[in-house]
């Protein structure tokens, strides 16, 4: 064969490639299975002492979730899909000491383990036991600081947490 078929067959080749290749995309704002327009976002699991934890961020992705709009947020009988949760750890502990001991800034560390099922289908659309997300805050409690103690720090976490789960639900490519 000579070199000018070889080239002619490899560029039919990446055409019908290409030409495949675009009947598959879809430009429909996600890359879901077109069933699934629900979701039920049920408490999170909590393996943590910090009791508030699991409400915060079973709100904040259900929020972000209702936010989008891209899918409705509603019951476990009524959903296409479930985004299930658990919060393995919860840190907060010293980031940084000064010369002298002192600390300097404080670090919030939440690990959460999360799956999304396609419950129409009953299988696994992605799952993720490691996300781990922290947040440094300031040890004067410096009221010029955007993190200017746990508890803005904590939120921020899951808030980016939230923006995370939201993300790899629906733009999955």
């Amino acid at each position: 064969m000579s070199a000018g078929r070889i080239v002619l067959c490899w560029i039919l080749t990446f055409l019908v490639f290409s030409a495949v290749g675009c009947a598959i995309y879809s430009f429909s704002g996600s890359s879901l299975p077109s069933h699934i327009k629900t979701v039920a976002i049920p408490i999170f699991e909590n393996e943590t002492l910090e009791y508030a934890v699991a409400n915060e961020v079973t709100d904040a992705i259900t929020n972000r979730f209702l936010k989008d709009g891209r899918l409705k947020v509603t019951g476990e009988t009524r959903a296409n899909a479930l985004l299930e949760g658990r919060i393995t750890s919860y840190e907060n502990k010293v980031n940084n000491y000064s010369a002298d001991g002192t600390p300097l800034d404080y670090v919030v560390v939440l690990r959460v383990a999360v799956l999304f099922r396609d419950a129409v289908k009953n299988q696994e659309v992605w799952k993720e036991d490691g996300f781990v997300l922290s947040a440094v805050y300031s040890a004067g409690g410096d009221s010029d600081e955007p993190l200017k103690d746990e508890t803005s720090a904590r939120a921020s976490a899951i808030s980016e947490l939230a923006e995370y789960v939201l993300a790899r639900t629906m733009e999955q490519w």
